[in-house]
């Protein structure tokens, strides 16, 4: 089992206990953040930031958590689909991630942090990363993030950030199993002529069989070349509940931890018996 699916199933176990707060709601209009069958939430004016999300040389193409944001949704019935629409007032590049969540999350530190996050983990991190991976392992945890289902970005740009992260152009599936939707597909484009430095641009995903639960995203521009502009973002749940079941998490056998253990002292005895 991967490093991966072992912070899922944890994560999965601890979720259990907290699905059912609500804490207030962020940055939407009326201030709700509950997603019900055929209705959108919206929120005019989320961010601003050019290069929050990536595309900044001066990060490494890392995101910028001190000018992009995190904002959250919940969703109290499983949705056939869900679409997330990230637009642009002005000549902006939006772009965002979606991620699995046990709670209300809006960018805390909750995991425990490496050498390599010790120094800024909310300034500069992976905004595509999964769960423990490198440079986003600071919002893992019981109260942060279980999975990362996808992104997109506005930009024609490519990216590679400093942890290893790809940030390609367009929309992107990049979840680890069936356990919160069946797909993640979405569109880029402009509202505009792409020839005016203030052409209006939009990045959407939409999650078909999105399970019913809390989900965070993260939003900023990625193309240095963006003027800035308030980017608009809007969430819209389908008028029909989804019918899928997914598969259940499964947890670690005990049997390989007892194995994983046995390896662990066999390999330490060895190593004595060579130092012999």
């Amino acid at each position: 089992m991967s490093i991966n699916k072992l912070f899922e199933t944890t994560l999965l176990a601890s979720a259990l206990t907290l699905a059912f707060a609500q804490p207030a709601a962020a940055a939407w209009t009326g201030n709700d953040n509950s997603v019900e069958l055929g209705t959108t939430i919206t929120n005019p004016a989320f961010n601003g930031s050019t290069v929050g999300f990536s595309g900044n040389p001066a990060l490494t193409n890392d995101a910028w958590g001190m000018q992009a944001a995190f904002t959250n949704f919940y969703l109290p019935t499983s949705a056939q689909s869900v679409i997330i629409d990230a637009r642009s007032s002005a000549g902006n590049y939006p772009a965002f991630s979606i991620f699995r969540t046990n709670v209300a999350y809006s960018g805390d530190t909750v995991g425990v942090d490496t050498p390599a996050e010790v120094t800024g983990q909310i300034h500069k991190f992976n905004s595509v990363g999964q769960a423990g991976d490198p440079g986003i392992i600071w919002a893992t945890g019981p109260d942060g993030i279980v999975e990362t289902l996808g992104y997109v970005s506005s930009s024609s740009n490519n990216y590679v950030n400093s942890y290893g992260g790809v940030i390609d152009s367009g929309a992107h599936d990049i979840s680890n199993d069936d356990l919160y939707e069946t797909g993640v597909t979405g569109a880029i484009g402009v509202t505009g002529n792409p020839a005016f430095a203030t052409t209006k641009r939009y990045a959407t995903l939409t999650l078909t069989d999105l399970q019913a639960g809390w989900y965070a995203i993260f939003v900023g521009g990625a193309d240095i070349a963006g003027t800035g502009g308030d980017i608009t973002v809007k969430v819209t749940a389908s008028a029909a509940a989804s019918t899928y079941t997914p598969p259940a998490a499964v947890p670690v056998p005990a049997a390989v931890w007892l194995f994983g253990s046995a390896l662990v002292g066999f390999l330490g005895l060895n190593r004595k018996s060579v130092r012999v």
